[in-house]
């Protein structure tokens, strides 16, 4: 099964959401001391609810962006494993604002419970790296001649960015030529793909949406007349 980094993560982070859930329900339902559920349950959902908004951002994320980027297996874990060490991180930093504003003896057991949770977080971010570490490199694409045939705008797009791949430079070019037959100028162009395209490894605004780039594909496209007629 082949996905992206963005829907990957998300189903991790509710993966890890229904488990917390699933625990904090198991927690309130023991018969247990409220002085022993009651905080680690609250801490828990408040975890679940943030991952749950993680999840969310990355789906929309997604959504967003003009390319559907499919990620090796050995890319995903690696992947996780770093938003995994973010959210610990922030968790711990969660322990640590509280525990220095507050000396009440239910305010530090709730820090002493996000660092837990912060300590399991990140033993999920280590199991994934070691699965990073353990997965074969990531195959070699198959020769052009052996795929779909490459659209001669993206072919020439692909001599401004040679380190994008060129599947992912046609879903841009048909993504650019559909806006531009609908009258888009290129600022907003431009704008449009730094607020939306990142690059899936580094998260960083993409190279395709610097304004000269597609400045160069929109001069490849011609005018929005020939587009709309092409894309007809």
């Amino acid at each position: 099964m082949t996905r992206t980094l963005s829907a990957a993560i998300a189903d991790r982070f509710h993966d890890l959401a229904d488990t917390l859930t699933h625990n904090a329900t198991v927690l309130s339902t023991a018969g247990l001391p409220e002085v022993v559920t009651t905080v680690r349950a609250t801490v828990y959902g408040d975890v679940a609810t943030q991952l749950r908004l993680l999840a969310n951002t990355e789906f929309d994320q997604a959504e967003s962006n003009p390319l559907v980027v499919v990620a090796a297996e050995g890319d995903i874990a690696a992947a996780v494993a770093r938003r995994f060490r973010l959210l610990a991180g922030q968790l711990a930093a969660n322990a640590r604002l509280i525990t220095r504003h507050a000396a009440e003896a239910v305010l530090l057991r709730r820090a002493a419970i996000y660092r837990d949770v912060a300590a399991q977080v990140r033993m999920l971010a280590d199991e994934a790296q070691q699965r990073a570490e353990a997965l074969p490199p990531q195959e070699t694409r198959a020769p052009l001649s052996n795929t779909a045939p490459v659209s001669p705008i993206a072919a020439k797009a692909a001599s401004r960015a040679p380190r994008v791949r060129v599947a992912f430079l046609e879903s841009l070019v048909d993504a650019i030529a559909k806006r531009r037959g609908q009258g888009w100028s290129v600022s907003r162009l431009s704008r449009w793909l730094r607020a939306t395209l990142r690059d899936p490894q580094t998260d960083l605004v993409h190279p395709c949406a610097e304004r000269s780039f597609v400045s160069y594909v929109v001069a490849l496209l011609g005018s929005p007349q020939t587009i709309t007629s092409l894309a007809a």
